[in-house]
């Protein structure tokens, strides 16, 4: 038994540290610069058949399916988070600051990227914008807990400014990145409004089960974008909503009731039976979207890199400072760190690897060279969350420094 929790402990450790998103981008990297056709072979012919579906690649099935639960999991993150809150007064006092970085962080990026782009003569770049916006929670999580501590008072801010980022890069890819292999068939849409509430259902008739609504009104979901030639992947974002988040047991004491709700919520259980195959999913995802070979590096790759680490970081940076210059809001929850912790955050915020991989690849399906490049630049971002982690590190011993005197 001692041998198993050691397994255990050290299995959640390398998942608490991106250890398998690492790994395969590791592997894919390696595999694209030994043998690119053997790698292209594997990942992208379509070599699986799949019921109903026909044949599909390795590489279809990890970004339409099993991306499914990424962002599942995401919008899990999401309402636990907005629930935790006592109320719409709460969420506005407590997430105002965080959502306004996190708008910054979209919106200067973009347009950053749109106006390079278009100075250098590119307009048939503009459909990438959406990869500058995302920001990888993982990579950016670990990069300021290495930099500032587990405990500051940042790392909070930083998971909610990562929070507001996906929330928009997953309207960006449901808006923007549809399904170049089916042209958009908006009846199709039926299925998700049937799946939507066969979810409601669920919630009033069995309110503690949470598969039902996660693989029957989930699975309608996904059939339905996929038929509607929107992105699969998105079909868990209007079910898990419906997944409650506190259940009452009849009878219980008002600490009996708190401890049930934290451990057997629909929501609690979906997140912590799937959060350990996503994780480790993760690996599956990069050896997927990783592989491509240096040599492809261009003006796009450039492009992507800075308005990710220029836009990024200025947005956020310049938004935090906002907030303590404008006198009423400062009745909302003020950023309790110094400017920095603010940089640091920020830095940490411009690392997109994920999201940005998979926004890649929907952003130029048909343009293989294109979305070589754009993968490139995403990859890059990973050196700004390592340079946030090392000026962190060198900036709290400067602090340490005069203190020891």
């Amino acid at each position: 038994m001692v041998y198993i929790y050691r397994i255990r402990s050290f299995h959640l450790k390398l998942r608490a540290n991106a250890v398998p998103l690492m790994a395969g981008l590791v592997l894919a990297l390696i595999w694209v610069h030994i043998d690119p056709s053997s790698y292209s072979t594997w990942m992208r012919e379509p070599s699986i058949t799949v019921p109903f579906l026909g044949p599909t690649s390795f590489a279809w099935l990890v970004n339409d399916v099993f991306m499914a639960f990424f962002f599942g999991l995401v919008t899990a993150h999401i309402v636990t988070t907005l629930a935790s809150y006592g109320g719409v007064r709460d969420i506005i006092v407590h997430a105002f600051n965080p959502f306004l970085a996190m708008a910054f962080g979209v919106i200067v990026p973009a347009l950053l990227f749109i106006l390079t782009t278009l100075l250098l003569g590119h307009p048939d770049w503009i459909r990438g914008f959406g990869i500058v916006t995302a920001t990888d929670i993982a990579i950016a999580w670990l990069a300021a807990r290495l930099a500032l501590g587990p405990h500051h008072p940042a790392i909070s801010f930083l998971l909610l400014v990562a929070i507001g980022d996906d929330i928009v890069s997953m309207l960006i890819i449901a808006l923007f990145y549809s399904n170049p292999d089916h042209p958009l068939h908006l009846p199709a849409l039926a299925f998700v409004l049937f799946a939507v509430g066969l979810a409601w259902l669920f919630r009033r008739v069995l309110p503690n089960q949470w598969a039902l609504s996660v693989f029957l009104a989930g699975g309608l979901s996904w059939y339905g974008l996929y038929r509607a030639g929107l992105h699969p992947s998105l079909a868990l974002v209007p079910i898990v909503p419906f997944l409650p988040t506190a259940p009452q047991p009849a009878g219980a004491s008002d600490a009996q009731a708190a401890d049930h709700e934290k451990k057997s919520a629909p929501l609690h259980r979906f997140e912590s039976t799937v959060s350990g195959p996503v994780d480790d999913g993760l690996f599956l995802f990069a050896l997927a979207n990783a592989g491509v070979p240096f040599s492809t590096f261009g003006p796009l790759s450039v492009v992507i890199a800075l308005s990710l680490f220029v836009g990024k970081t200025a947005g956020i940076y310049m938004a935090g400072r906002l907030t303590e210059s404008i006198g009423w809001l400062r009745w909302l929850r003020a950023v309790d760190f110094d400017r920095f912790s603010l940089l640091v955050i920020a830095l940490s915020s411009a690392s997109g690897l994920t999201v940005s991989l998979f926004m890649a690849e929907a952003a130029f399906p048909d343009d293989r060279a294109l979305q070589a490049e754009a993968k490139v630049g995403a990859l890059f971002s990973l050196l700004f969350a390592a340079s946030a982690a090392v000026i962190g590190r060198i900036g709290r011993k400067a602090k340490r420094s005069p203190a020891k005197r």
